[in-house]
This record gives structure tokens, sequence and C-alpha cells, in this order.
């Protein structure tokens, strides 16, 4: 049997790991591990020597626990096999990732629930070559970047999905703002996953998210919730602006409506007496706006009953001021309109007239 005099093994970036089978070799025998690698001397299943990138003899001072093997040499060999595994250490940066199955939360700002998904790139390295063989690749002849990439996929996904879901709940995101915040989520998952994999001597060198996405149905159903909500609150707030209220804002919408079709169907609208849940006060605003607009005179309004708690005077509708003493006139509780069915009612009302359906 010849002497090995030289050992070396070239690797691709795919390849990890490379195990390399002696049976014999000299006490001048050279390891030449190119750059970027690290060998490792195994007897007996016990990891041995490590060498670093460089030419080594595997006879030097160097080397003490391959020493108790050349104790043993006779005749210039070692009766005695052993294998040295070649690790890779190469940033491996092109990991595609994504979530194998959908993200069930609810968004925090639409209350809605919907399916996320997730997909970006990472990049792993070897970071301690004894603790990555004794606790991955163990006996195995060679380890590729897809086979660590398999033995850590579950560990990995269930760290990603949980810091998606507690980011978007806990700081209230919603999936449509999410982009704004894939930078800190990257740190964030970045620090969970290498604490998790530094038990298998590896390290995530990057990680990038390049999406969070809804399901399209999902996406769809939260723009129009959106939308609508947008439209609500600027309804909301024109009419903080301008002083009036939810139920005055329908009102205009009826008597403009009326406005537009008093030729014709005008008359036959204010007949029906406006059957729309909103009272009849607005059907006699209505016919008197259908009136104005005929040239009839307008009627007078009622007096009002209200008088002034502090000098006894006649108060008008709606005045919040005694125009005699100028003291506050209390005002009656803001009106009411049912959830159920939209009707008016009285501001200290506890059900409502028309429909029975308990208020807030």
């Amino acid at each position: 049997m010849s002497v090995l005099q030289l050992i070396e093994q070239e690797m691709t970036n795919d390849q990890l790991v490379v195990r390399s089978h002696i049976e014999d070799f000299n006490a001048k025998s050279r390891l030449i591990v190119y750059e970027s690698q690290e060998a490792i001397f195994f007897k007996n299943g016990q990891a041995l020597d490590l060498f670093p990138a460089g030419a080594h003899t595997l006879s030097s001072e160097n080397v003490p626990l391959l020493k108790k093997f050349f104790s043993h040499l006779f005749g210039g060999r070692t009766p005695l096999p052993c294998d040295v595994y070649f690790i890779n250490k190469v940033n491996v940066l092109d990991m595609l990732w994504g979530t194998d199955s959908p993200i069930q939360l609810e968004d925090p700002k639409y209350s809605m629930l919907v399916s996320v998904r997730a997909r970006g790139q990472m990049g792993i390295r070897v970071k301690d070559s004894r603790r990555f063989l004794v606790g991955i690749v163990g006996q195995l002849k060679e380890y590729t970047v897809a086979e660590v990439s398999r033995a850590i996929k579950g560990m990995m996904m269930s760290s990603i999905k949980e810091t998606i879901a507690s980011a978007i709940i806990e700081q209230k995101i919603s999936i449509l703002e999410i982009t704004t915040k894939l930078s800190a989520l990257e740190e964030t998952i970045l620090g969970k996953l290498n604490a998790k994999i530094e038990k298998f001597g590896l390290e995530l060198v990057n990680f990038s998210l390049a999406s969070i996405m809804p399901s399209d149905g999902d996406l769809d159903a939260l723009k129009k919730m959106k939308d609508t909500v947008m439209e609500s609150y600027g309804r909301r707030q024109s009419r903080d602006i301008e002083g009036y209220t939810y139920f005055d804002e329908r009102r205009f919408d009826i008597l403009e409506g009326a406005a537009t079709n008093a030729g014709g169907a005008g008359g036959s609208f204010i007949n029906m007496g406006v059957g729309l849940g909103m009272g009849a006060g607005i059907g006699r605003e209505v016919g008197n706006m259908y009136q104005g607009m005929s040239q009839q005179p307008t009627q007078t309004p009622a007096p009002s009953n209200k008088v002034c708690p502090s000098c006894g005077s006649p108060v008008a509708d709606g005045a919040k001021f005694c125009m005699t003493c100028g003291q506050p006139v209390p005002q009656a509780p803001a009106a009411k309109f049912c959830p159920e069915c939209g009707t008016r009612c009285e501001g200290n009302s506890k059900f409502c007239m028309n429909c029975g359906h308990k208020l807030g």
C-alpha cells in the first residue's frame, strides 16, 4: 500500500462538508487546507485537531492530539485509519426562503382576519466547525447547502412566523403598512434565528424580507375596508370642522335630492313624507323648501316653549345663551340614531322608538 504524502480537498460553494477517509499515512505527510476551509481529523468518532487554511506537516508539535497516534508509528506508518473532514466556511448568501404555510392573524387596524405569507433571502456560514460536524453532519460523507437548509428550516419558519405575528399585533401594524417596517423586522428575526442555530455551529450573516403579503382575496378586502374607513373619516372630519352632525348631513342630502327633482318627482317625494326613517321633521323641511322654490310664502315657525332658567325670559329653540340676561341655557342631550334601523331618537332615549333596539 502506498504512503499518502499529500492530503487536500477541492470544494464547490454548494458543499459545506466533504469527508476524506485515510487508511495509511506517514509522519511526513502534508495537509493542504485551502482558503475559506478548515480541516478536522476524526478518529473512532472523536474530533481531534483542527487545522485552519494553510499547509501543515502532520508530525508538527502543533498537533497535540494526533501525536498520540504518531507515538504508535511502525515502520514510518500508522496502521490505524482516520477521517479528515474539510469544512467550507464561505458565506453562502443566496439562500431563498419562504413560509411553508400562511400566518393566520387579525389586521389590528381594520379588524379583519387575513392569511399572510412572507418570503426573502438569507446568508449562512459555518461558525464553529467542531460543533457543526458533531451536531448536524455526523458520519455523512458529504453535506451540502441544501441539506443544511432542510435541517434548520422548521426551526427557522417557527421563529419567522412568531416574530412577524407578534410585531403586527403588539405594534398594531396594518398589513397594508407592513412594508415600512421590514428593516426593523429583519434585525429582530436575524437575532432570534442566530440565537437558535448557534448551538449547531452555524451563523446567519444576513437576513432579508422581500415581502409580507396577504392572499389576493384578503388584500382586496383590506383595500376596500381602508377606502370605507378613510371616506367615513373624511366626512366625520368635515362635520367637525363645519359644525354639523350626521343627521344634518343626511338632511342636506335629502333636501338636495328634493331640489333636483322639484319639477316632477319632487312633489311626489314630499307627499311620501320622506319614508327614510329620518322623522317627520325632515318632511316638513322638505315641504318648506319646495314651497320656497315655488315662491310661496314661508310659514312662521311655531313659538318656543323654552324659558331661561335664570330670568324666566322666553328662549328661542337652539339658543345657547339667554338674550335677556346672557346666562347659558341648558341644552337637550344630543340626538341618537338607532344602529339597527337608523331612526333618530331623543338624546335621553334608552330604546329606539321605531324598532325597540336598546340604545347605548
